[in-house]
């Protein structure tokens, strides 16, 4: 359930066009480490401390932030140096949600999110840890997302996959 959660959610968040001014990332392997908490303002279960990885290059670093642009209106993006905020209406699911993001970059290398969607079913939360590991593995190219099993890259998807525009 969270490998479709997190990434739901963060789809759906990070389609604003202006953040094109956010700091660029080092290329190379960045882990994601998740969790989400729930209307009831507890950890839902089977999603606290996901880890997820992705495949970060200089032309696709900030698709990351831009993928599925047509999901969200009336997006504002504020902050400079190392804090950011973004709020506004987004469309997931089906329903409206609204969002609200800060970001705080620990240089190029470690980004925090918080993220905060108010829906119909109540707010939801969710924290992640991003950190630079290195090289991408072996078998990804850059837009690649997915997990680790065995050692080995599980490709999820690529955010510049037809239906991540």
């Amino acid at each position: 359930m969270m490998k479709r959660i997190v990434p739901a959610l963060l789809g759906i968040l990070i389609a604003a066009p202006a953040m094109a001014d956010l700091p660029a990332r080092t290329p190379g392997l960045w882990q994601s480490t998740s969790t989400v908490l729930g209307p009831n303002g507890k950890p839902v279960a089977h999603e606290v401390d996901v880890v997820t990885v992705s495949c970060v290059d200089a032309l696709n670093d900030q698709k990351f932030f831009m993928s599925n642009q047509s999901a969200c209106t009336s997006l504002t993006v504020s902050g400079s140096g190392n804090k950011y905020s973004i709020s506004g209406t987004c469309n997931g699911q089906g329903q409206n949600l609204q969002i609200h993001m800060d970001l705080t970059y620990a240089g190029a290398q470690a980004l925090q999110l918080k993220a905060i969607y108010h829906s119909a079913q109540g707010q939801m939360i969710v924290t992640s840890q991003l950190q630079w590991q290195g090289n991408c593995l072996s078998g990804m190219v850059p837009g690649d997302e997915g997990n680790i099993a065995g050692g080995a890259f599980v490709k999820a998807d690529n955010i510049n996959d037809s239906y991540n525009q």
